[in-house]
């Protein structure tokens, strides 16, 4: 008999922007709030684990699907969390429980290190109302600029089907 191979094709119909701020994230997102008027929420981190890593990344985590619009927004962030663990070290006198902070500072599309943030909006969109949320994302205050990018060109979109 032979041997069957399933290659998954994913679709990446969705908009994608990359976002850079040294604000933190919660901030990024409640100005987006008051731009566009969302709701967007912290939701548990999308947690990433590379074949070469020992332990998974952690990336904050935000979305708003809006009720009549049949549009999903997600804001995530590039760079991983850091994330308390703990370590049983043998001593002398027993097992002692260290606590640690460990992250590798992964990156959630390496590609685009100069982002801080990604907006993902999955649903109809015109390409004249991405063009103008982009220029209104450029105006925000916090926002040092803005740029939308092509998912299907990057080599980790993988990290962005969630």
């Amino acid at each position: 008999m032979g041997k069957h191979t399933l290659e998954i094709q994913y679709d990446y119909d969705f908009v994608l922007i990359g976002i850079s701020s040294h604000e933190k994230d919660y901030r990024v997102c409640w100005a987006l709030n008051n731009k566009f008027g969302l709701e967007l929420i912290k939701i548990d981190s999308l947690e990433i684990k590379g074949k070469k890593q020992e332990t998974p990344s952690f990336f904050s985590l935000f979305t708003y699907d809006h009720p009549d619009g049949f549009v999903e927004y997600t804001v995530v962030a590039n760079l991983s969390e850091s994330k308390a663990g703990i370590t049983k070290e043998n001593t002398l006198f027993g097992t002692k429980a260290k606590p640690h902070s460990y992250s590798e500072n992964e990156f959630l599309i390496p590609e685009h290190k100069q982002m801080n943030y990604f907006f993902v909006i999955k649903g109809e969109l015109e390409e004249e109302g991405i063009q103008n949320m982009v220029k209104q994302i450029k105006e925000i205050d916090i926002v040092l600029t803005a740029i939308r990018i092509d998912a299907s060109q990057l080599k980790s979109k993988h990290n962005l089907i969630f």
